[in-house]
């Protein structure tokens, strides 16, 4: 195995000024003494040991990254943008996938923390909650980062999902749809939790009664929007005019459900997603849904988790706006 050694050893130089060198030390190194240094690493392949520079600068270049479904394309358009920043930034991600499962997030939090990571990204601010991960990285001191709203001390990133579904179920309203039922994520959710603030916001405030027998909690994905619609049209004493739906995946296989009873999207019955996924715009009808800005959500991320990590002040919250897309379905 080639080391520092021996790359200090081709290039004419000393142990210090190689380190020097490979950290981007401020220490003056002329121009033609970095050339012979990095010929040398080129001609002898050496690879410097990650484990070895942590201890020695007391920090990785590592972030963890927490979010409950890798599967579900919201979170890779999030991931997507934490990972450019990331390496712009020379950090390298460790993706954990939690399922939502209380027990996998504490495993992976206890792994991180082995792992040494300079700091840490949560997706999803009932995660972060139900992890009670607020205690157990103050007292690790890790630096964190939220994307949604969380009830921790964590600076977040985040979209008013209260004024977002507002805005949802007013357009659906100033197109005369009045029986306006709702597909809501899991009741643990503070995304779901707020998306069903505003669509019971914009019913009171439009003097429409708020009936129960209309919400049905699903999953987040289309299996449990399928389910929903089925559970919805069994338990209702009339059919909405108009769903709801707390998230894309569960609005496509709402859609599905609705065909499947002999029902058309939207001449019976209208539909409205969240999130715009790319897949929004190809399902026919294609799908009317409020654009969540999911790419700057993790870019954000990522530039508040690095100036926390050098020491620069950040704002508690982050808000970044929505965008209602109208298409077919509504």
């Amino acid at each position: 195995m080639v080391t520092i050694k021996d790359v200090a050893r081709r290039a004419g130089v000393s142990v210090t000024t190689v380190s020097r060198v490979l950290n981007n030390s401020p220490h003056p190194i002329s121009p033609e003494t970095r050339r012979k240094v990095l010929e040398a690493v080129a001609e002898l392949g050496f690879c410097p040991n990650a484990a070895a520079r942590s201890l020695q600068l007391n920090e990785t270049r590592t972030i963890g990254l927490m979010l409950p479904d890798v599967a579900n394309p919201y979170y890779s358009g999030i991931v997507r943008g934490i990972e450019d920043v990331a390496h712009q930034e020379g950090y390298t991600v460790i993706l954990c996938n939690t399922d939502r499962s209380r027990e996998r997030t504490l495993e992976y939090l206890r792994v991180l923390r082995e792992k040494r990571v300079d700091g840490v990204i949560f997706m999803g601010g009932g995660v972060v909650e139900d992890a009670k991960e607020d205690r157990f990285f103050q007292q690790e001191d890790i630096p964190t980062v939220v994307i949604g709203r969380h009830s921790g001390t964590f600076p977040s990133v985040q979209i008013d999902n209260i004024e977002a579904a507002k805005r949802a179920v007013e357009h659906l309203l100033k197109r005369g749809y009045r029986e306006i039922a709702c597909i809501a994520g899991p009741p643990s959710s503070t995304t779901s939790r707020d998306r069903l603030t505003g669509y019971c916001q914009a019913l009171a405030e439009n003097g429409l009664k708020y009936e129960p027998s209309w919400v049905v909690h699903a999953d987040f994905t289309p299996g449990g929007g399928y389910k929903a619609v089925q559970e919805l049209l069994r338990k209702s004493k009339f059919k909405p005019a108009a769903l709801l739906v707390h998230n894309d995946l569960m609005a496509v296989g709402a859609i599905k459900a609705l065909t499947d009873e002999g029902l058309a999207v939207p001449q019976d019955i209208a539909v409205v997603g969240f999130d715009d996924i790319p897949l929004a715009s190809y399902v026919l009808p294609r799908l009317t849904t409020v654009r969540v800005p999911v790419y700057e959500l993790g870019t954000t991320a990522m530039r508040l988790l690095r100036d926390l990590l050098a020491g620069r002040p950040v704002p508690e919250v982050t808000v970044l706006p929505v965008e209602l897309i109208v298409r077919e379905s509504a």
